[in-house]
């Protein structure tokens, strides 16, 4: 009876150390997650990684270190670590894998490190979960019409601007797309429109300029690069995008006056003497 009575106690010791030991680790859990918190808050990154590491280490089985992962992602792409900042993301996706807001973390990762085709999977599991998301559309429309799909680009273009017709940067992409696809009327249609909505969007002009220099409306292309210059006045791409208005219509000294002030505002001289000098840009003489 003695010895059965000692198991028991034992028994009972050894679950209350277990629950003990649970306790701990909850508790140092929480508390390296606040301390991290708080480090990144102050933009103390090193600290924070440290801490989230030690949290993960403390309850490796948390469902919620899928956030933690996260956070050293961030964390690692901030510092340009984008190996580690991509494992830190596979790591946290192994554990939620419908996570939308890790998907496009993860996403616009393999976007800086120009692997389209991997960004490209992650925007369409994000639109499974959620069609109507925005960013993903964008991005995926943006990659097909880099892969040339200009039909699937045109589809995810119109649905965003279907839910925001307002959003600049699809209604570009559609303009762009469309005189690509040789739909001229489309595309200075779209254009229009985002200037009305956008009337002080100057790379705008600049990107209708060319089209209508495209079409040898050569007063209009002029007078849209004229007015990007005059709201941005020291975007040296403009001055370099009216130089090569002015040498594909044959007017050499505007060119160069516009070559010279792009250079004053910082771009590539080398740059600016080659375009100069490469006569593939010329408009045929009359």
């Amino acid at each position: 009876m003695i010895r059965a009575a000692m198991k028991r106690l034992l028994s009972s010791l050894l679950l209350v150390l277990t629950s003990m030991v649970a306790m701990c680790q909850t508790s140092d859990y929480a508390a390296l997650m606040k301390e991290g918190l708080a480090a990144l808050d102050r933009d103390s990154l090193a600290l924070a990684e440290r801490c989230f590491l030690d949290a993960i280490a403390a309850k490796p089985t948390e469902r919620t270190n899928a956030v933690l992962y996260q956070y050293i992602g961030k964390i690692r792409t901030r510092q340009q670590r984008l190996d580690e900042a991509m494992d830190a993301y596979n790591d946290g996706l192994a554990l939620e894998p419908s996570s939308v807001e890790m998907l496009m973390d993860r996403a616009s990762l393999y976007l800086q490190r120009n692997e389209l085709s991997r960004a490209l999977n992650d925007f369409c599991d994000i639109l499974s979960f959620n069609p109507d998301h925005t960013e993903a559309l964008f991005f995926r429309a943006y990659i097909y019409s880099e892969q040339h799909l200009n039909a699937k680009a045109r589809v995810d273009y119109e649905r965003l601007l279907y839910l925001q017709p307002q959003h600049r940067q699809a209604r570009m992409g559609l303009a762009l797309l469309c005189d690509k696809d040789r739909r001229p009327r489309e595309a200075m249609e779209h254009m229009d429109v985002l200037l009305r909505y956008w009337p002080d969007y100057a790379a705008a002009y600049v990107v209708r300029g060319g089209m209508y220099q495209k079409r040898r409306q050569y007063e209009e292309a002029l007078a849209d690069m004229n007015h990007a210059i005059e709201l941005e006045p020291d975007n040296a791409d403009f001055y370099i995008s009216r130089a090569m208005f002015y040498k594909g219509t044959h007017k050499d000294a505007q060119a160069r006056a516009d070559f010279r002030r792009a250079i004053e505002l910082g771009a590539s001289p080398e740059e600016c003497a080659l375009l100069m000098t490469n006569d593939e840009d010329r408009t045929p003489a009359k």
